[in-house]
Order: C-alpha cells, then structure tokens, then sequence
C-alpha cells in the first residue's frame, strides 16, 4: 500500500513539475510570439507526441464510433478555448502565478459536474476543498493597492506573430483575471467530458482525438488571422511555444499514468500544487509583484485543489 502511494506521490509530482515549467514556458511564448502561434506550436507539437505514442502502443480504436467521436472533439474544443484564454491572460500582462491558480480551479469544476452530472460523491475533503478554493480565488483577485503600482506592460495583437503595438495596462497582476476564469470554467468542462468518455475510448485515443480537433481548428483559422501581415517570431519564441507544449504533455501523461496504477487521488493531490512553480517564477524571473491578499488566495488555492483531489 504505502508503495502504491509512493508512485502515486512520484507521477503526482512529475505531473506537477510538467505543468507547472509549461505555465512558465507559456508566458514567455505568449509575449514573444502572440497567443495563436503559441497555442499552435504546442498544441501541434503535442499532437505529434501522442501521433508517436499511438503509433508505438497501438491502441484500440474499436469503441469510437460517430457519437463519441464528436464529444471527444467537443472537449478538444473547449479545451482549445482553455489553452487560447490562458496564454492570452498571460499576454496581455496578467501575473503568470496569478493566472495559473486561478485557471487550476478547472478541477474544481469538473469535480463540481462529476456530482452534478454522475452523481458522484464529493465527501468532506472535497467539499472543504471547493470552499477554499472558491475563497481563494474571490482573495486573489480582489483589488489590492500592490497592483496599481505595477508599470505598464506591452501587450501583443490578437493576431499571428509578434505585436508591434504596446498598449498600457494600469493592473499587471488583474489583466488577465477574467481570462483566467474562463480558462477555469472552459478546461473544467472539457476536462469533464474528455474523463468520463475516456473510460470508454481510452485514454490515448481520446487525448488524441481531443488534441487533433484542437490542432485542426487552429489550422483552419490562420487563414483569417493573417489578413494582417504579421512579424516573424524570434526562433527562441517558437521554442518556448514548443517547450510548453511538450511539457504539457509530460504532465498529462504523467497523470494519466498515475490514475492507470489506481492512485488516481494521490496522483491527483500531489499535481494539484504547480501553481507554485510559476508562483515562484513569476517572482523570481518575471519580477512580478502581489500583494498580501493575493499570495493568500493563490495559498488558498492550492491547499482547496489539495483536498479536492484527495476527496
């Protein structure tokens, strides 16, 4: 038992060091390259990992049929809006260990539908956990002093490449909080639905399918998004995009690995503290400033994403 726990323990931290360095390879991508290449390079790198992963195990598609096909590209989509609004927080000046606590509660919202919708049960553990989590985040991103005093930043066009235009944002560590929350809410409900029909689909399959949907909207749409023409990105931008895609997939896998050994809720506890990592980067790297009030949120955050995975 304890040796079960120690695994779990194990992929709970390789999922968390995973996510946690691609929060931080993100930021850079976001403010270098714009969102949409971003976005695609990782995404398009991680389609090319698990394209390799299928090749190599060979999973059963047998269970795919039409319907279940369709959710699992719904849940790529809503995904994709995860990943589109988190990186554009990020560049449009938003906090990146503000941001990326704020968007962790995606777990508390599919653990939310999973009661709702499955009729699981939440337990004590869990329901303390959404309480916290939910006080952090209303912490966090209440007004606090500390963030008018932060400079104005450059934030990049929505479009491909990197923005030519600065503009000025009075409240680095609030811009991105609204996005932040969508991120939250759209991965939580595609979190949701890539889980329940894995079970059914499998897990590489379905992540395939969720990350190939993603990869082809985002194609299809660079035709629209490039009526501008854009800057070309430096090489080092694309490299962060791509880090962050590959190290998003390190922690997905990691997960998912926990949860096939059965330690999916010690698995789940560990991963959930890697908002710490850009926490930490974004004080020590990108000399980011948050007030009191705040680093209790995000505190907050992190112990209620703790209980939620143990629940």
């Amino acid at each position: 038992m304890r040796l079960g726990r120690l695994t779990g323990v194990i992929y709970g931290l390789v999922a968390a060091a995973g996510w946690g360095l691609s929060a931080v390879a993100a930021t850079h991508a976001a403010r270098r390259a714009g969102t949409y290449l971003a976005v695609l390079s990782g995404q398009g790198l991680g389609v090319i990992v698990l394209l390799v992963l299928t090749a190599i195990l060979r999973p059963s598609f047998a269970a795919v049929n039409g319907h279940v096909a369709a959710i699992l590209a719904g849940a790529g989509l809503l995904g994709l809006l995860g990943y589109l609004t988190f990186y554009r927080a990020l560049e449009y000046g938003g906090a990146v260990g503000l941001v990326s606590a704020i968007s962790a509660t995606y777990g508390g919202v599919t653990t939310v539908l999973a009661v709702i919708l499955l009729g699981e049960h939440l337990g004590a553990y869990g329901t303390v956990g959404v309480v916290l989590a939910v006080a952090g985040v209303a912490m966090a991103s209440a007004h606090s002093p500390a963030t008018e005093e932060t400079p104005p930043v450059a934030v990049g066009e929505p479009i491909v490449g990197v923005a030519p235009a600065p503009s000025r944002i009075r409240n680095l560590s609030r811009a991105g909080i609204p996005l932040a929350f969508a991120s939250a809410l759209t991965y939580g409900v595609g979190g949701f639905l890539l889980g329940d029909y894995s079970a059914r689909a499998g897990w590489l399959t379905s992540a395939l399918l969720a990350h190939g949907a993603s990869v082809t909207v985002l194609l299809m749409a660079l035709p629209f998004l490039g009526r501008r023409k854009p800057s070309r990105p430096a090489a080092s931008a694309i490299g962060w995009a791509a880090a962050a895609g590959l190290t998003d997939i390190v922690g997905l896998l990691a997960f998912s690995r926990g949860g096939s050994v059965g330690q999916v809720a010690v698995t789940a506890a560990v991963s959930s503290v890697y908002p710490a990592i850009p926490l930490v980067a974004g004080l020590a790297i990108f000399g980011e400033r948050l007030g009191r009030r705040q680093l209790a949120g995000v505190g907050l955050i992190v112990g209620g994403l703790v209980l939620i995975g143990l629940a």
